[in-house]
């Protein structure tokens, strides 16, 4: 067997999003797989607190300082003191520091890149041993289209746990947010941004309940600027009010989607697209956008549905699935099976170990 492996997870965003809660995981993962693991991270308290409880040394660095000389200084001192196998860095402020850091010291530098970009950090420091890591063959297209060489890139998708997740609360999520048991819950899981196309959705919302009443629609996610008030403001004109429910930003969405018949994800683009594995997890079909990402994730009418990202097509998908609960049903249980199959956190880490291998050239 390789020897352990020296790694430093380089997360440059403060947010609450994939790229964080990813490093986190996989930064818990590989210390359990046996291998020495640090974090340089932003001086978040949540990522901070979830890495030390797991023994994890932390690093607490402000990436927006990321250009500036005390920034690399402090990033210079800890590659050199730790003595990495390889640095892995997540967001393009984070690899940029640790492109020129990895350099400086002659330590390898993978970059996972968890969104469309137009950087041209990722062309630069594919070379030499450094590689990339797509989170999708639609990444993958990207990068390659914008000239970083295409035996650099490995194409690594993420992972969820929520298989392993148990939960039993159907009838309290119904209560907790006050909407009437026979309704039947939907879902969009995201940020409440426009691009995720909460919009679509809410328009589309009005073409279902003409066919079906008993149905809620849930926006699961952190609210982004004003757009979440103009979305309550757009339902009330559309009637629609009483069956909308804002739930905000959640930890519990295993349970939320045991509660639901569906999700959805009416995205303009997804460069990946967590929310609909997380759902698919849960033994839940999805309706999706055919766009970026989401077609390497839904296999059409086998584990969901996927349309184009308008409320008419929106809204004929969200009736078929309806209307047709034990189609439904299958298409969940064929969901949960792709996901054991591809999308689990443990096949995610072993390839990623795959690629420090390879970059750091160590064998047994």
């Amino acid at each position: 067997m390789p020897r352990p492996l020296r790694v430093l997870q380089v997360v440059s965003s403060s947010a609450t999003s994939g790229a964080e809660h990813h490093t986190v995981v996989l930064a818990r993962m590989l210390a359990r797989h046996g291998h020495f693991v640090e974090v340089v991270c932003p001086p978040i308290p949540w990522m901070l607190e979830s890495l030390r409880d797991a023994g994890i040394t932390t690093h607490p660095l402000d990436m927006r300082k990321a250009m500036g000389l005390s920034a690399q200084r402090e990033l210079f001192a800890v590659v050199r003191g730790g003595r990495f196998d390889v640095i892995h860095t997540h967001l393009s402020r984070a690899t940029y520091l640790g492109a020129v850091v990895g350099a400086a010291l002659r330590v390898p530098v993978i970059s996972s890149v968890h969104v469309e970009t137009k950087e041209p950090i990722y062309k630069w420091m594919a070379r030499g041993r450094n590689r990339l890591v797509a989170v999708s063959n639609y990444i993958h297209g990207v990068l390659k289209g914008q000239g970083a060489r295409a035996d650099a890139i490995d194409v690594v998708y993420n992972g969820t746990d929520f298989g392993d997740i148990h939960v039993e609360t159907e009838e309290e999520v119904h209560a907790e947010f006050g909407i009437p048991l026979e309704r039947k819950l939907v879902g969009l899981v995201g940020r409440v941004a426009p691009e995720k196309g909460h919009q679509v959705a809410l328009r589309a919302l009005p073409a279902v309940l003409e066919r079906d009443p008993n149905l809620q629609l849930l926006f699961i996610g952190r609210t982004d600027g004003d757009f979440h008030d103009q979305l309550r403001e757009e339902a009330q004109v559309l009637g629609v009010g009483d069956h909308l429910t804002f739930t905000g930003n959640r930890n519990d969405i295993p349970r939320l989607f045991d509660a639901m018949v569906f999700s959805i994800l009416p995205s303009v683009m997804e460069s990946f697209g967590l929310a609909v594995i997380e759902c698919m997890a849960r033994g839940r079909p999805v309706v999706a956008s055919n766009v970026g990402a989401l077609t390497e994730l839904v296999i059409h009418e086998e584990t969901g549905l996927l349309v184009e990202p308008t409320p008419a097509s929106l809204a004929a998908a969200m009736h078929f699935l309806l209307a047709n609960p034990d189609m439904c049903l299958n298409m969940g249980r064929n969901a949960r099976i792709v996901i054991q199959e591809k999308f689990t956190v443990a096949q995610m880490v072993e390839r990623l170990e795959a690629v420090y291998y390879k970059t750091a050239g160590v064998c047994g």
